[in-house]
């Protein structure tokens, strides 16, 4: 496993801050919706705020994240380089966002012209997102750090898993905007979303993140090697029985219970790594790991009881452990990680190294915050609380108790808001560090052009 980075390698700023500014945008927007919606939005899973609600998750905080947080793996942990002109990278920003909109209204709505152009949108997006990944990854293959190819399989599987979703969520789309009957890919589609795309790729990043930022033991080889197989494998067995007639049914239902339990090992593993890690102290990604994996292991228990009489509901209380619980905390983790590092790294990108004067050099280096000075810890972990607080609530709100119907887009709208104060003060701090250089260059006449490069 590769226990270093290469920093050096990771993408400008400017590439990919737009995606994880849509994390609390998006969040806010979900919480807006669900305050508009109220208590009947725990009614059904097909309700039609409930689906603008899953798809401004599973799309707009989700997958914004994951889509930015995979140019950077793949950069500093794998040596592949995502090499795109800043304009493309803003243009795939725009008609991702915007398509993730249209199609929030088009579930809202039900209008057909909605669904067309969020169709368009998304489809030219993730289409070259897809393409872009895919040939980075195939021009450095024989470039790719020798500690790292065991995470560069999963994560080509998660992209297979990502294209496969999006297909199928364009032939429903195109489906609704045309006014057709809904071919039977539902089903598929949430599997692919869930499990192939955002599973595969979250467990491929934890083999090398979690070891370096959480300073645990490194997993079990065997585990690293062939677990991703395994779950891609029974995804493939559960895509050809969707197709078989229902004497099947059970055989289906093992394939998913199997799947559950792939990702159980993996949570089981993580979290005794993690419990067991290095360094004393908690840090706010480590609380946010144990939200996510507590999520997990919480679905899995719960889908044994999805099938029973009394569980009218459960499959809602799934999709709120898994996307906003398992995939979301981790979301938020990276928030706290990531982004401060950008910032410094950015900061230091302002900094040109004068052999001739170090003193200035070394007074400029000064005036940049360290990375865990960009947002306060005390109110990162008000977040972590707020966030963890808003998966019970929504559970519970899920499996039809009442009372935490009511409060629980005010919680939502708490937990984002919070999130989105953390990330403005962090972009407050970067930028008073930049105007802090430009003063003392002023001061000392020291040519700026020399200690800033252009963007």
């Amino acid at each position: 496993m590769q226990r270093a980075l290469s920093l050096d390698q990771s993408p400008s700023l400017s590439l990919t801050l737009p995606l994880f500014a849509n994390v609390p945008f998006f969040g806010l927007l979900a919480a807006i919706l669900a305050l508009y919606s109220g208590p009947e939005l725990f009614n059904s899973r097909w309700h039609p705020a409930t689906l603008a609600l899953t798809h401004a998750w599973t799309l707009g905080i989700v997958g914004s994240a994951m889509f930015a947080s995979l140019a950077h793996i793949l950069a500093v942990a794998c040596n592949v380089r995502i090499q795109i002109p800043r304009s493309r990278a803003l243009t795939f920003w725009g008609l991702f966002s915007v398509g993730t909109l249209l199609l929030i209204t088009g579930f809202i709505s039900w209008q057909s012209w909605a669904y067309q152009l969020a169709a368009l949108c998304l489809g030219l997006a993730l289409g070259a997102y897809i393409i872009t990944m895919a040939f980075a990854l195939w021009r450095s293959r024989r470039d790719v750090f020798r500690g790292a190819k065991e995470i560069v399989a999963p994560i080509r599987l998660a992209l297979l898993g990502l294209l496969l979703t999006v297909s199928t969520g364009l032939i429903m789309l195109i489906a609704l905007a045309s006014e057709q009957n809904l071919p039977n890919l539902v089903s598929l589609h949430i599997m692919m979303g869930l499990a192939a795309w955002a599973g595969l790729l979250l467990m491929a990043m934890s083999f090398q993140l979690v070891p370096i930022f959480q300073v645990t033991e490194l997993y079990p080889a065997p585990l690293v090697r062939w677990l991703p197989w395994g779950v891609t494998a029974l995804l493939i067995a559960q895509w050809a029985l969707a197709f078989l007639p229902g004497p099947w049914l059970p055989v289906r239902d093992l394939v998913s219970y199997l799947i559950f339990l792939a990702y159980g090992l993996w949570a089981i593993v993580s979290w005794v790594r993690i419990w067991k890690r290095k360094r004393p102290t908690a840090a706010t990604s480590t609380l946010f790991w144990y939200s996510s994996l507590s999520s997990l292991l919480a679905c899995i228990v719960l889908n044994f009881w999805a099938n029973s009489p009394s569980a009218p509901n459960a499959d809602l209380a799934i999709g709120v452990l898994l996307i906003m619980g398992a995939l979301g905390s981790v979301v938020c983790g990276m928030m706290y990680t990531i982004v401060p590092f950008l910032l410094w790294r950015e900061a230091q990108e302002h900094v040109s190294m004068d052999a001739d004067n170090t003193e200035h050099t070394r007074a400029l280096l000064r005036l940049i915050p360290k990375t865990a000075h960009y947002m306060p810890t005390f109110i990162a972990r008000a977040h972590w609380a707020l966030h963890s607080l808003s998966i019970l609530v929504w559970t519970a709100a899920s499996l039809g108790i009442a009372f935490f119907a009511w409060i629980a887009a005010p919680v939502l709208l708490l937990s984002f808001a919070t999130l989105a104060w953390n990330l403005w003060t962090a972009w407050q701090r970067y930028r008073q560090s930049l105007h802090a250089m430009r003063v003392y260059q002023a001061e000392h006449h020291i040519d700026a052009k020399q200690h800033c490069p252009e963007s």
